[in-house]
């Protein structure tokens, strides 16, 4: 068995400083190098073929990994060095290609791995596809089942969004292709869904207004349909892809990032919707809920909004905060406002 393993350190550098995406943000992320921590310790130990540098190589030097370097690879990476690195990797016969990065990257990574299954260990700022595993964690153990032929292979799309328009609050999304990716129990992260309920999301921002906002209380709205209608109702023009901070009944602070909500005082309360067809509360899209912010609110302090349609279609709640002990504290059992004064019920996902 080899695997192709490859990182794009530049992946959701965008996400923290509210930017909704890393395409053409040449930021190096700090946050890569945690994250490729927490998937090679669940990895299997087979042979690695890695790209040189920050592409593959410096993460493996003292993993205990048997690696091999391709030619190819470089620190100051861009998309033909992707695309180079995954043509080297199906020359050498590699049976799987495992990335680090985002749709951006699983984007460049299908369009040369033909039949090869591609895995990826979540590290971007939106992930809607459906070839990433729930947290890099998952990603490895998902790897394991693998190699022990225990997984099983199946299609998957890769998608991605406009991220000139996304930025604007417009969710442009693109089917750009149909993979093999491998799956087994819970661990690989379905597609995105979109759903249409005006009238639901309506009674929800109602309830929300009337009878539970506390004039008192600091409200981090995350973004979303859902979330955003609330805003609409009191008058405001919000970009639906945004953070916005709220005090009572007024926005005091639009599209803010990661430092902006760290300088947040007194009672904080977040106001989130999971992701359709996901369940994400916390890790994808709104990456500005870093874990410094997350640590100044309980799990009772987080206010969850969706309609019955979204949460029909729901298995499990998810949270991949970027801190293994933060998904835990938020794990448990949630009342999701689904409409005026009437809640469901749903939980978190086990931690894997």
């Amino acid at each position: 068995m080899r695997v192709g393993f490859l990182v794009n350190p530049y992946a959701g550098s965008g996400g923290r400083i509210g930017l909704k995406g890393s395409d053409g943000v040449r930021l190096l992320n700090p946050e890569i190098p945690h994250r490729v921590g927490r998937f090679l310790p669940r990895a299997p130990d087979v042979e690695y073929l890695v790209p040189k540098g920050k592409m593959g190589e410096e993460y493996m030097k003292g993993s205990g990994k048997r690696y091999a370097l391709l030619n190819s690879g470089r620190d100051d990476s861009t998309r033909q060095d992707t695309l180079e690195a995954v043509n080297e990797m199906k020359d050498r016969e590699v049976n799987i290609v495992v990335f680090v990065g985002g749709d951006g990257t699983a984007r460049d990574v299908a369009e040369v791995a033909g039949d090869i299954p591609i895995l990826g260990v979540p590290a971007g700022v939106k992930m809607h596809s459906g070839v990433f595993a729930t947290t890099p964690e998952s990603a490895g153990t998902l790897l394991t089942q693998f190699v022990q032929g225990k997984a099983k292979i199946m299609k998957a799309e890769v998608m991605d969004l406009d991220e000139d328009e996304y930025r604007k609050g417009r969710f442009v999304v693109k089917l750009f292709h149909v993979v093999n990716t491998i799956s087994f129990a819970d661990l690989l992260t379905p597609s995105k869904e979109e759903y249409n309920y005006s009238d639901e999301i309506d009674s929800i921002a109602y309830f929300f207004l009337e009878k539970v906002m506390n004039e008192n209380v600091t409200y981090i709205m995350g973004p979303g349909t859902t979330v955003k209608r609330i805003e609409q109702i009191l008058g405001f023009s919000p970009n639906f892809l945004s953070i916005d901070v709220m005090k009572g009944r007024k926005v005091i602070k639009y599209n803010a990032n990661y430092e902006d909500l760290k300088q947040l005082t007194g009672e904080l309360k977040l106001v989130l919707t999971p992701i359709g067809g996901q369940g994400f509360v916390i890790g994808r899209g709104n990456q500005e809920l870093g874990p410094e912010v997350l640590k100044r609110v309980r799990k009772e302090d987080l206010i969850l909004l969706g309609s019955r349609t979204k949460l029909s279609k729901l298995e499990c709640l998810r949270f991949d905060t970027g801190d293994p002990q933060l998904d835990l504290k938020f794990s448990g059992v949630y009342r999701v406002i689904v409409g005026y004064d009437e809640y469901m019920a749903i939980t978190t996902c086990s931690i894997t």
